[in-house]
């Protein structure tokens, strides 16, 4: 068997998920041979430049004006997000990728990477059937396209939008949001906490700027070293070297720590040992601190989908959304002096979570396969 998983790295929410369902298609399926590529780290700088700079940069300076874009492609039933020749010259490697892999499915992880797999097909450079794995609680109608065979969604709510735009209801499955095998395991928490340096009973904060967009990290990181309640502050700033700057310009006095770390992979860990989680609204980390049981304090949600992610989890009574550092400073406080609140927060939380979705999600890629695989055995036989 032969998986392709297909995504764009537009935050690292798409690509967590793309590297979830890869490691799982790998652990049903041994024998497999599974290819993951992203498409943006693989295309010719113009079509960066004219695809994914335009984005980042409405995002920092203009933000109202992507919320117009993002409206418009809903409303207006926009077909695709760029010309198919767009992705053809902008990413060649994908296409020639497909081409020689001559894969037997394709598990598209962004709604661009759902158009490129649809242009293969169209192109006849693959018969392999498609599904597509939205990883937002808001999905737009570029996802239904016609070449996709299946489409898993994260709950009912993103099904019925499918439905509203043609997707047959048969051919969508309600999975979640897969997150990484780490999530799975009960990490020591002991341990965690004599590796970061999280010494005394105060409650761990951990705050993360998220994949997308401008975040004011540092800014919210001050505001709460100012606060003068008890907390140990751990800031991930993950690869972003210029927030991590900013964070470790921060000073804490007693009874506030803070704590900045790069990059790491103990996610899941130190969500497991702390009390609240203050971040951006990204599809995955939502349903990381679900797994978690850990409540959450959004603070400047980008409009669109992260603003729909934020309002799902606040809906169901688990967050709170807050407006600028000073705001979020002050709920993340009001949050840690109401122990009854926050842990009600956080076993609704858990009510969220869908611990299996990576591997329903690998199972209909798999049975996808099913009738390739019949095929081959009549073949053979």
């Amino acid at each position: 068997m032969r998986a392709l998983v297909l995504t764009l790295s537009f935050g690292s929410g798409h690509l967590r998920a793309a590297q979830a369902i890869a490691d799982e298609l790998s652990h049903q399926a041994p024998n497999s041979h599974v290819v993951l590529i992203d498409a943006l780290a693989e295309c010719r700088s113009f079509f960066r430049a004219c695809y994914e700079w335009p984005y980042w940069l409405m995002l920092r300076y203009a933000p109202s004006l992507w919320d117009r874009l993002s409206t418009a492609r809903v409303s207006q039933k926009h077909e695709s997000t760029a010309p198919a020749w767009a992705f053809r010259l902008g990413c060649p490697k994908v296409f020639s990728t497909i081409r020689s892999f001559d894969p037997d499915v394709i598990v598209a992880v962004e709604v661009a990477a759902c158009e490129m797999a649809a242009i293969a097909r169209r192109l006849r450079l693959t018969q392999a059937p498609i599904l597509s794995v939205i990883t937002d609680y808001e999905s737009e109608p570029i996802w239904v396209q016609p070449e996709v065979d299946a489409f898993t969604a994260p709950d009912e709510s993103v099904r019925a939008e499918l439905i509203s735009w043609g997707a047959p209801a048969n051919r969508i499955s309600i999975c979640g949001i897969p997150i990484d095998s780490a999530f799975d395991t009960s990490h020591d928490p002991k341990a965690v906490r004599l590796r970061y340096g999280i010494n005394n009973n105060a409650p761990v904060v951990l705050l993360m700027g998220g994949g997308m967009g401008p975040t004011r990290m540092h800014q919210v990181a001050e505001q709460l070293c100012e606060s003068n309640a008890p907390m140990q502050i751990v800031a991930i700033a993950g690869k972003d070297r210029r927030a991590q700057r900013r964070l470790e310009r921060a000073t804490a006095k007693p009874p506030v720590s803070l704590r900045v770390v790069g990059w790491t992979d103990e996610v899941a860990a130190l969500m497991q040992v702390a009390t609240l989680l203050v971040t951006k609204p990204g599809g995955l980390t939502i349903s990381e601190a679900a797994l978690s049981s850990l409540p959450v304090v959004f603070f400047d949600p980008i409009p669109g989908a992260e603003f729909v992610n934020a309002k799902r989890m606040v809906d169901a009574g688990a967050a709170l959304i807050a407006q600028g550092p000073v705001e979020t400073a002050r709920v993340v406080v009001s949050l840690l002096q109401n122990e009854e609140s926050t842990a009600a927060m956080a076993m609704r939380s858990n009510k969220m979570a869908r611990p299996i979705a990576r591997k329903e999600i690998a199972r209909l890629a798999l049975d996808l396969l099913a009738p390739i695989e019949e095929d081959r055995r009549r073949m053979t036989a």
